[in-house]
């Protein structure tokens, strides 16, 4: 075998140790579905295609013993079902940005009453953390008393709560974030900003608190002598079986890797090239992930861009297109993220590919009265 750099194996030990001191998390995301989130207000941009891209990532960085709940909301807050961490892009992908209000004060209820039924099991080694995402400030229905912000700073508890702020800021979250240690504004006003925020928020979870130990009053007694010292231990011997644990880690996981690269063909209908350059063959690439900004010329693109990337489903590699800039046309149907199949047509920008991958067609779908 290979031998692999230092390097490799101090970054496998530094995730290793960080993935078990977060410990199991119970996350729990509010998703602001306002009409601003895609651009329509004043002033606003189209962040919706980030936002869940962002909340994905989450998603796929999760523990196994992880939970995912989410919520959106607008002029109220209803919990959108998810089966798992690992079926969150397909929870989030019919999820239309189009409501009238930013109701943050119900929002944030909603969202530690969820907290702090989980809580209440009593499982000490699980922590909850609540994440808002929202571009503007609160805007309640016009409602009899309705929810201010500050009135849930008393249900925060034991709850770790972000509040993730991608355009208008609303100052009562500074306000709340100052009256608890638990609360956190997290400024989010660009692409890459909004996409590092997993990784921000995982980064100011502290780990589990530890209990301390009786301690236990015993009667003294004489000492007996003590025992000569020990022979000197050479510290090789501690220092390999980790060295030994760690390339074997490392080569599982470039061995994963491998199985996890890409399939399939795309074949570039638009725009124009040479025959040689039309088809490019997706495990030539040797990738899990790759930018088609890396395939076709910036100006077939127009702005736009989007990544291919590998899932498993029981044990069948499936192969996905996620936009990460622009509009993203599937078989002519708009969508932010999409499984694809063989003869698939992918249209970004001003180009035009089609996927082609045998013995992967796309299930047909009977309609009512065929065989």
């Amino acid at each position: 075998m290979r031998r692999l750099p230092l390097a490799v194996v101090l970054f496998f030990f530094a995730g290793f140790a960080r993935a078990q001191t977060l410990g199991p998390v119970d996350w729990i995301f509010l998703v602001d579905t306002s009409a601003s989130m895609r651009g329509g207000a004043p002033k606003s941009k189209d962040i919706w295609t980030d936002v869940k891209l962002s909340i994905d990532s989450f998603a796929r960085e999760a523990s196994a013993a992880d939970t995912v709940a989410i919520y959106a909301f607008d002029s109220d807050a209803r919990q959108i079902p998810v089966q798992s961490p690992a079926y969150v892009s397909r929870a989030l992908l019919p999820l239309e940005a189009d409501g009238k209000n930013t109701y943050l004060g119900l929002a944030i209820k909603t969202g530690l009453e969820h907290a702090k039924s989980l809580h209440a099991r009593g499982d000490a080694t699980r922590r909850q953390a609540v994440v808002l995402f929202t571009d503007g400030k609160d805007n309640p229905p016009d409602i009899e008393n309705p929810i201010a912000i500050a009135q849930n700073v008393e249900l925060v508890g034991e709850t770790f709560l972000f509040f993730v702020s991608m355009g208008e800021h609303e100052p009562q979250l500074d306000a709340f974030a100052a009256a608890t240690k638990q609360a956190k504004v997290v400024m989010a006003t660009d692409v890459a900003a909004i996409r590092n925020v997993a990784r921000e928020i995982r980064a100011n979870i502290p780990p589990p608190s530890v209990l301390p130990k009786k301690q236990v009053v015993q009667k003294t007694t004489p000492k007996p002598a003590p025992p000569p010292p020990p022979e000197p231990t050479n510290p090789l011997w501690f220092i390999a079986p980790l060295v030994l644990l760690a390339l074997a880690a490392s080569a599982f996981l470039l061995h994963r890797r491998k199985q996890n690269r890409l399939e399939g063909e795309l074949e570039i209908l638009r725009p124009r090239t040479s025959p040689d350059a039309a088809f490019v063959g997706l495990p030539k690439l040797q990738a899990n992930e790759v930018a088609l900004s890396t395939i076709l010329p910036a100006e077939a693109l127009a702005g736009s861009d989007a990544r291919l990337f590998v899932r498993r489903k029981a044990g069948k590699k499936k192969v996905w297109i996620a936009a990460s800039g622009g509009p993203l046309r599937v078989n002519d149907v708009e969508t932010p993220i999409s499984e694809l199949y063989d003869a698939d047509t992918i249209d970004i920008g001003d180009a035009r590919l089609r996927f082609n991958r045998i013995g992967f067609e796309r299930p047909q779908i009977h309609q009512e009265g065929e065989l």
